[in-house]
């Protein structure tokens, strides 16, 4: 893994047993954030920050946390990172998700931590620090162990201090988590802080932009791991998972998860989002993404959403959901407001087509159910014309009738 990651130009510390705190930028083992690292990072990315606002700054990201729960420390350090933090009416970035390159990429092979209060350590095998933030954990266990994965998974939570027991790790390493891997041998799959079970851990099958041919591996196809980093821990595509393929929404027990995006919804939205760009009609912006039942369709849609809006040719259009769904209205809801947009529900025909027709660029849903056959035989009017660029300025017209079919999903 380490010698993948290398390929993909990360930075490689491959430390031992006797290692010092300095080995791996720490003025000792209780740190888990790569200070030098971060303040360097900050002057480069927000060159006209003093350097007090620096050291405020940092204080901000990695001393003030609003309690002492860990998904809540995670959500607040996510915030941050995605909604930057202000320093004399100026926006601070921790990361730069535009400039791959003004970031520092580092993987620390054996970082040792010390577990607050003891003279104990853990010491996971692979953490991943994005500008000294230690963003993704992972864990490889050896074939001879019965059942690896679980292990791994177990040995995490005791990393993270979810098994109930206090002392057996280091809950801040996990503050600043974006996602957990688990590997053995071929196998790889992953997760989040609050992914619990081997079953809701996935495997990264496509490396999308690259293909499995792009990656070295022998007379067979690539085995699971080396998907996962080409998918995953590609430096481009970790910056777009943690600023538009991660949300945190409620289970169907009510419960805070923290969701990562699964390969298929990721290439659906890269591959949606750039024939939105490219296609020079209506024909080839166009298009249908196939999910299969359980796939997270519902989610592929919020993750199109925050893709659209990051880019600035896409972020005025107005986006209509038709669903089925009641439940995700609320998941758009909660959503859309972490992104700026505000979802607006067509209850009947008649609000859809006031909604259709102001040239606000928000989110309109309608839920399929509420529409009865007569209103569905209706030709819909000339609706607005979207000052769409000149790319796309030519009239939103509907000059035939759209039908709804009770059974198309």
């Amino acid at each position: 893994m380490l010698a993948q990651l290398a390929g993909l130009k990360w930075e490689i510390l491959d430390l031992d047993a006797k290692q010092h705190p300095g080995d791996s930028h720490r003025s000792n083992f209780t740190e888990v954030v790569m200070f030098p690292v971060l303040r360097e990072q900050l002057q480069k990315i927000n060159p006209w920050l003093e350097d007090d606002q620096v050291e405020e700054v940092m204080k901000q990201l990695t001393a003030n946390f609003p309690s002492s729960n860990l998904l809540q420390n995670n959500r607040h350090v996510f915030n941050q990172l995605l909604e930057n933090t202000s320093v004399s009416e100026n926006r601070v970035k921790f990361i730069d998700f535009k400039n791959r390159d003004n970031n520092r990429f580092i993987a620390v092979c054996q970082f040792k931590v010390r577990i607050l209060g003891s003279e104990r350590h853990i010491i996971p095998d692979i953490v991943l620090f994005l500008n000294g933030l230690p963003v993704v954990v992972i864990e490889c266990k050896s074939p001879k162990v019965k059942e690896p994965l679980a292990e791994a998974i177990d040995q995490l939570m005791r990393y993270s201090e979810q098994r109930g027991a206090k002392g057996e790790g280091s809950a801040p390493l996990f503050f600043y988590n974006q996602f957990v891997v688990v590997t053995c041998r071929q196998e790889a799959k992953f997760g989040t802080i609050t992914t619990h079970s081997e079953k809701h851990f996935y495997r990264w099958s496509d490396p999308y932009p690259r293909t499995l041919n792009d990656l070295d591996h022998g007379t067979s196809s690539p085995n699971d791991q080396q998907r996962l980093v080409a998918g995953m821990l590609d430096r481009d595509n970790l910056l777009d998972l943690i600023s538009t393929f991660t949300i945190f929404s409620t289970n169907t027990k009510g419960e805070m998860i923290k969701v990562v995006a699964r390969y298929q919804q990721f290439r659906a939205v890269k591959q949606a989002v750039k024939r939105l760009l490219q296609g020079k009609n209506p024909r080839e912006r166009s298009g249908i993404i196939w999910h299969t039942q359980g796939s997270g369709k519902s989610l592929t849609m919020m993750f199109m959403v925050r893709a659209m809006y990051r880019h600035p040719a896409l972020m005025k259009w107005k986006v209509v959901f038709i669903t089925d769904r009641t439940q995700l209205e609320t998941q758009l809801s909660e959503t859309s407001q972490s992104i700026g947009f505000t979802v607006k529900v067509a209850d009947s025909i008649k609000t859809l087509k006031e909604l259709l027709r102001s040239d606000a660029s928000d989110l309109v849903m309608a839920m399929i159910h509420k529409f009865r056959e007569t209103d569905l035989t209706e030709t819909f009017p000339e609706l607005a014309v979207f000052p769409t660029g000149s790319q796309l300025g030519q009239r939103h017209s509907a000059g035939h009738t759209h039908r709804l079919h009770r059974h198309a999903h």
